[in-house]
């Protein structure tokens, strides 16, 4: 299995994860039920480790597809910076859940303030990493990308002559 297999079989997970984590964490909320807040908040760390993978496995993916056609560098750099970015917002809302559990373990009440800073943050992040799918599909799929309107025809001002 090569690296861009390995990165086209992890960076799923991530949009799909955290889309159905949001929901979960939703639901969570609504009916107050601490167990599977608590299995959402694993769930989380462990989305953010395959994402991992799927962002370092991406860089090996582009080494081997500009061998094979030619890419839009434009559209790659694009879609790096925001997994980049995905992936770090990630981090900093793992720290947060991570702390969640820990409280947790300890016996504390996890405030609901930090509850709504991880549903909310959990939203945005499937959000962010959903943007950055798109870009990395236009890298491959350009008919997916926004299409530019064709000029319209300019009609020529100048009346037609009267032909003999």
């Amino acid at each position: 299995m090569n690296a861009a297999q390995v990165h086209l079989m992890t960076v799923h997970v991530p949009i799909v994860g955290c889309w159905g984590l949001s929901i979960l964490f939703v639901l969570a909320w609504i009916f107050r039920d601490e167990r599977l807040f608590k299995i959402c908040c694993w769930l989380l760390l462990t989305v953010l480790l395959v994402a991992t993978v799927a962002y370092f496995s991406g860089p090996l993916a582009y080494e081997l597809l500009e061998q094979q056609i030619e890419l839009n560098t434009e559209t790659v750099e694009f879609h790096a910076i925001l997994a980049r970015s995905c992936l770090l917002a990630m981090v900093v809302l793992a720290m947060v859940v991570g702390n969640a559990l820990v409280q947790g373990f300890q016996g504390e009440k996890i405030p609901r303030w930090q509850r709504a800073v991880i549903l909310a943050g959990t939203i945005g992040i499937a959000g962010f990493w959903s943007a950055a799918a798109h870009w990395g599909g236009l890298i491959r799929h350009p008919e997916i990308g926004f299409s530019k309107p064709e000029p319209a025809a300019i009609p020529d001002p100048t009346p037609p002559m009267n032909q003999p």
